[in-house]
């Protein structure tokens, strides 16, 4: 049987195809599914959000990036955080929306926002979290967001918790408790598989080589993975695929230096991280994200404020390569959030 190819359909006139009206039958060997419902819930793009933190001027910025991961290029304006400028929010994703939770500046915040992932329009307010920490990290397969660990407010001196929160990425309302982290956390880089969540390293009260992990579609505390190759930092970057974590940059002493390395894992595999590669250049406080094929990582303090995005091809190892551009030099990022991770399993 002969390929029949169709590039499009007109009229005489080429102006317009053909109406089809009244009721309409398809009869075929084949299959096809027409899409349904409105675009914006169609999803799964590879498209990666990244919000708030601090510009060159340091206040705390509303600013909302975004960047079409398979292809390198730089970032576009998205709109803006739902309640102003705050440091440190962190995100994660299903297929079609975007979550940031809590960040800082002016104090410590306990808001949810949430982001229509193709669209361009901002954050809407999605509820609450049951505290309100500042540099948590979070992480989420198709349809749950998790939130874990963070400093809480000076009474008089911050503190960090342990305590690990989740939402229904699909509805709105507040935060629910998941369990807690093995040990008090704050600034750990994340990545997800459909199955498990992995917390990586982390800097209060010390600097961490530690890797966690939970079952995001049940409930409970955090699980020993393993430990990272290099030694003890803070705020790194994460990335996966279905399969595969990687882990880049981060710092090892307060407020400097920094480090390049790069760091993988095997989600379903407990044990140590092993080296990937290497960053261009030492860099912390960034956002990591992911279409499941390629990790980008993204700003951060390098050691001044930057904007410079870079990406690894996640099943393989190598150096990062340059990506393009943030639309603002900016540190003080969380995890971004991203339509086709890892943890959504595509």
């Amino acid at each position: 049987m002969s390929d029949f190819k169709i590039n499009s359909i007109a009229t005489k006139q080429g102006q317009h195809g053909p109406v089809i009206a009244g009721v309409s039958t398809v009869n075929s060997t084949g299959c096809m599914k027409i899409p349904s419902g409105p675009t914006e819930f169609r999803g799964g793009r590879g498209r990666g959000v990244i919000g708030g933190g601090r510009d060159a001027s340091n206040p705390a910025v509303d600013t909302m990036d975004f960047i079409e991961i398979a292809t390198a290029g730089n970032a576009t304006d998205f709109g803006n955080l739902s309640d102003g400028g705050r440091d440190y929010p962190t995100g994660c994703g299903s297929a079609t929306r975007g979550i940031f939770f809590a960040g800082a500046e002016p104090g410590f915040r306990n808001i949810i926002d949430f982001v229509i992932m193709s669209s361009s329009g901002g954050a809407n307010d999605f509820g609450d979290m049951r505290i309100a920490p500042l540099t948590n990290f979070a992480l989420s397969n198709a349809t749950r967001g998790i939130s874990a660990g963070g400093l809480t407010a000076p009474t008089p001196s911050y503190t960090t918790n342990s305590s690990i929160e989740f939402i229904t990425i699909a509805s709105t309302g507040d935060s629910s408790s998941f369990g807690d982290l093995t040990e008090v956390n704050s600034s750990a880089a994340t990545c997800a598989s459909p199955t498990r969540g992995i917390f990586n390293q982390g800097s209060v009260p010390t600097y961490k080589k530690t890797i966690e992990f939970i079952t995001i579609a049940t409930l409970g505390n955090a699980t020993r993975f393993g430990e990272s190759s290099k030694a003890g930092a803070g705020s790194p970057m994460g990335a996966s695929s279905t399969t595969r974590g990687v882990f880049a940059g981060g710092q090892f002493d307060n407020p400097y230096p920094q480090t390049d390395i790069i760091d993988f894992i095997t989600i379903a595999t407990e044990g140590n991280a092993q080296d990937f590669g290497d960053l261009t250049s030492a860099t912390s406080h960034g956002s990591g994200l992911s279409n499941s094929i390629r990790g980008c990582f993204a700003g951060g303090v390098s050691p001044n404020k930057t904007n410079v995005i870079e990406f690894v091809t996640i099943a393989s190892t190598g150096n990062a390569s340059d990506f393009g551009d943030l639309t603002v030099a900016r540190d003080r990022l969380g995890q971004g959030a991203a339509d086709a991770h890892g943890g959504i399993g595509e």
